[in-house]
Formats: structure tokens, sequence, C-alpha cells
């Protein structure tokens, strides 16, 4: 495992000329050495007569390609094959405007002594968006076709450099055309944060029988993704984690063809899903899990919009919310109330459209009618009157008058569709009584006497679980104009007054009213040293739903 290496690199712009092309490298690079590349391009800044074309290398030890710490290198139509460790590597995050187009990355293998990164080792390895990435085919790798990871900082040889980069932060410069298949996990992955100063779009991308998922974005800004086609990928087309955003046109997917089992007869292809284990296999070509994963919003105001997407032959739910609630170090299982907004949705041979796990998991906006099939085109979130319907999780929480059981989400807890309302996330958590920290919360609305006080997120249970991770407290959907009694789940022993509490609902528009009441046990009213004047017996509350003094209009800090 000793191979030869070609090493190229000059201290400043220019400095060298390399032209490679029509050319054959065989075992080249030497195993686990740093820097022993097949061919090594190396910090010499700008080389915009330099280029790589038509070269194959292949049964190699070390990489294929290392592009660093130089710009404007022309990479185009080579092929790599049966290589360890990443074929193309975009290397430390300074690299820019180097154009990698119309290449080939075939068999890339694990090497266990470079980076942490090639034991898990992506066809096409991205710090950087300010790169041309055209047009490029990534297949059978052991883990990733492309892997984009714009790192926070610069890293490697570069740090040294006087440069202030922050790869987190640069917008893609032009990233199409690609198509990622039969790779050991996921086609394309965006790992782990990508916050883009300006939006930035991945565009007409073919995803297909990739092991574990088609394409997923860990946690991403204005990133969005435009004419992507996946087919027949094993577990997932698309999963992301989380959205940053606080607008509901940054972060989007367009002009989508998602494909589960297809007629034609294809050969057995095969993928390795554990994330440690390299060597079981398993057989791919469906039935996937659900669709499209879809992420939690870590701020108010916005999240993931869904347009103009084909889902087809999909025996298995099409949209899941929150998908990575529970995983790791996510929100819990019973987390949610997360908003996805939808429009233009087309469902061939596609009956299970939502699958929700719990009834407060998310809701999905309807804005043209189209996922939920009622035809109404909503105007209210332009300014507008008219309300979009909402698929939900069923529940005893929604108003029966307005909501209604769906045939499109059968599976799970079910869902229902609602029309004429606005549902929120709420957020609710105790401080005071301390013994009270940690307690379900018990939600009556104003058309319930009696409640169920079962907490095990099933739709018959008015009690919320309190949760651990991530927004510790008691996360629910509420709906505007509905008066929401609230009261922390006691025993007979524990009853007393709340102390301290907090609550936030988020998005809160300015034609919308929210209600919320709390119990209170032992007075009613007093002096003006606050001492109470009577007493009234314990579990009894008062029924005049009265306004307090301190009532504030539509304010979501109330």
């Amino acid at each position: 495992q000793f191979g030869a290496q070609i090493f190229l690199s000059s201290p400043g712009h220019e400095s060298l000329i390399g032209r490679m092309s029509n050319m054959e490298i065989r075992n080249g690079g030497q195993a686990f050495r740093l820097g022993r590349y097949a061919i090594h391009w190396h910090m010499v800044g700008n080389i915009r007569e330099s280029f790589q074309k038509n070269c194959s290398i292949h049964d190699s030890w070390n990489r294929g390609t290392a592009i660093h710490g130089v710009n404007f290198l022309r990479v185009m139509h080579n092929l790599v094959y049966n290589i360890m460790g990443h074929s193309f590597f975009i290397e430390d995050g300074v690299e820019e405007y180097n154009r990698l187009e119309g290449n080939l990355a075939v068999k890339t293998l694990p090497s266990m002594n470079l980076l942490n990164t090639d034991q898990t080792p992506a066809g096409f390895w991205i710090v950087s968006g300010k790169n041309y990435i055209i047009n490029n085919v990534a297949v059978a790798s052991r883990r990733y076709g492309m892997w984009f990871r714009p790192e926070r900082s610069v890293t490697g040889t570069s740090v040294n450099t006087k440069m202030s980069h922050h790869p987190i932060n640069i917008p893609l410069l032009d990233f199409r055309g690609n198509e990622v298949h039969s790779n050991g996990k996921y086609g394309l992955r965006i790992f782990d944060i990508s916050q883009p100063y300006q939006h930035s779009t991945f565009q007409d991308q073919l995803i297909w029988r990739n092991a574990k998922a088609g394409w997923t974005a860990t946690v991403i800004g204005r990133v969005s993704f435009d004419g992507f086609i996946a087919v027949q990928n094993g577990q997932h087309a698309f999963e992301s984690r989380a959205t940053t955003v606080s607008r509901w046109d940054e972060t989007v997917v367009r002009n989508a063809l998602i494909v589960d089992r297809v007629s034609a007869t294809l050969g057995l292809s095969y993928g390795m899903i554990d994330q440690f284990d390299f060597e079981t296999v398993q057989v791919m070509g469906g039935p996937a899990k659900e669709a499209i994963m879809l992420p939690w919003n870590e701020n108010p105001g916005g999240g993931m919009l869904l347009t103009n997407i084909t889902f087809v032959n999909w025996e298995t739910a099409c949209l899941r919310g929150c998908a990575h609630c529970g995983l790791g170090g996510s929100p819990s299982m019973g987390d949610g109330g997360f908003e996805t907004r939808v429009e233009k949705m087309r469902f061939v041979n596609s009956p299970e459209r939502v699958l929700f796990r719990h009834p407060n998991e998310a809701f999905f906006y309807d804005l043209d009618g189209s996922l939920t099939e009622t035809g109404i085109l909503e105007t209210y979130t332009q300014g507008g009157t008219i309300k979009g319907a909402s698929m939900v999780g069923t529940s005893v929480l929604l108003p029966p008058d307005d909501c209604t059981p769906t045939s499109f989400s059968t599976t799970g807890t079910g869902g229902s569709v609602c029309v004429g309302h606005v549902f929120r996330r709420v957020w609710h958590a105790n401080y005071e009584p301390s013994a009270w920290v940690g307690k379900s919360l018990c939600i009556r609305p104003s058309w319930q006497s009696v409640i169920n006080r079962c907490a095990s997120l099933e739709p018959q249970c008015n009690c919320i679980p309190y949760l651990n991770m991530k927004w510790m407290g008691n996360p629910f959907m509420a709906s505007d104009a509905i008066r929401y009694n609230l009261e922390t789940d006691l025993e007979e022993h524990e009853e007393a007054d709340p102390l301290s509490w907090d609550m936030q609902v988020w998005d809160v528009g300015p034609r919308e009213h929210f209600y919320f009441t709390r119990r209170f046990l032992h007075w009613e009213v007093a002096d003006k040293y606050h001492r109470p004047l009577y007493w009234s017996k314990i579990s009894t509350s008062s029924n005049s739903w009265r306004i307090p003094d301190n009532y504030m209009w539509n304010a979501t800090d109330c």
C-alpha cells in the first residue's frame, strides 16, 4: 500500500501551472499517511491556468484527488474508482471558485488512519460552498455519495492563514445536476450545520437507491432544494433535524418527484445502515419507512415549506413531522407542535399522506387544499381572511365541530383535517412549587367538562407529559379562539397554588386570540398586603372565567 503520488505545491498565487489530462494512475497514494495522495494540489492559492481533465485514478490507497488551499482549479471528467478515503476531497474550507464538473467516483472505501471522516468516506467531500459542483456522479461509496460539511471555521493547514473564514456561513456558488446512487448510507449529506448569510439552493439532483436516505440536512438555515428526483431509497427520501430560519420562504423543498416502488425489474443492490458496522448489508428495493422526515423549527416565525411535490407508489406515509424528536440529543419523542407549510402536493398511488406518532407532534398548514383535499385556497398568511385547512394529529383537544378524522392519515395515532382555525405551538413549564417540576399538564378545552387524565401521548388523553430534553416543559398545540383550562396533574396531597410558571405561544398573529386559564385553589380575594380574605375548599375552583386586571390582549409574553 505504498504507491505513487503527484504533489503540486508552490508558495504564492499562480506560482505554478499544472496540467494533467488523459492520464491513468493505478496503485497510487500511500496508505494511512496524511498528504500522500494520488494527486494532491497543495496550498498554492490561485491557479487559474491549471487543470486535471479526463484522468483515471483506480485501485489506490489514499484518496483520489485532494484540492487543498487552491482556487480556480478545473477538475473535469475524471474517474476515481476503488479508493481508500474520500475520492474527491476539497479540504480546509478556504478553497474557492474551483470547478468540479462531470467527474465520477465509484467504490469509495474506508481508511482507518487518516481523518475520522475517512472512516465514513464520501465520493465527494466539500467544506466550502463557494465552488462549482456540477454534473458529478457518486456511486457505491461505503457511506456517502456527497458530503457537504461546512465547518464553523477553516481547518487543517489553513488555520494559520490570515483570512477570517467561516464556511458554515458561506452561500453556495453553484451546486447542480449531480447524481448519487447505491451509496451505503446517504446519497447527499449536509452535516452538521449550514447557515449561509445568503439564500442557497441545491439544484437538480438525481438520487436513487441509497441505503438509508436519499439526502439529509441536519441543521439548515437559508437552504433550499429545487428539482430533486429521489427514487427507491432505503428508508427515507429526505430527512432533516432542524431549521433555524424565522421566515417561510428561506428553507424550501420545491419541484420534487419522490418515488418508492417502481414496476421495472432492477438488479439487486445492497446497503449498510449501521453507523459502526462495515460488514452487514441489506438488500435494497423498498418499501421504505416514510418519504420525507421533516425538521423541527428552532425559532418562531418560520420553518420548512414544501411546494410542488409529487409522491408516487408509497405504501407508507409520505410525510412525518418532528422526525428526529426522540433521537439522540434531539427533543424528546413527546415534543412537537411544529408547523410545516405545504402547497401544490400530488399523491399517486400513495394513500397514506401523513404519519403522526402522537397527536401534538406536528401540524401541516395547507396553503391551497392539495394535502387535505379541501380545495381551500388560503389568504390568511398574506393578510386576508381565509384560513387554510390544517392536517393535525387526532386528539380530544381538537375542536369537534371543525375537525374530522381523515383517511389520509390512519397509521400511528391518526390524523384529522381542521378548517377555520390556526394552530400554534405552546410551551409551558412550572417552576414553583418545585415539586411540580416534571409533572404532566392536563388541558381541558371549553367544550369538555370531564377529562381523561392519562398522559400516554394517545388521542384520548388530556394530559401532556413533561419532557426532560431540549425544551424542558410541556409542549402542545392550541387553536385560536378557544379557551383552555390548564391544571398540573397532582396527587391529592400535592394540591396547592402555582407560584411561578412560564408559557410561550409561537407565531401569534395580530388577529389571533389565545385563551388560557389556571386553577387557583386557595384564595380569590386579597387585601393590600396580598393576604387572603377568605379561602375556598381544596380541589375547588372559580368557574366565573372573569378576565383578570393584568390580562394582556394578544401579547405573546403575557
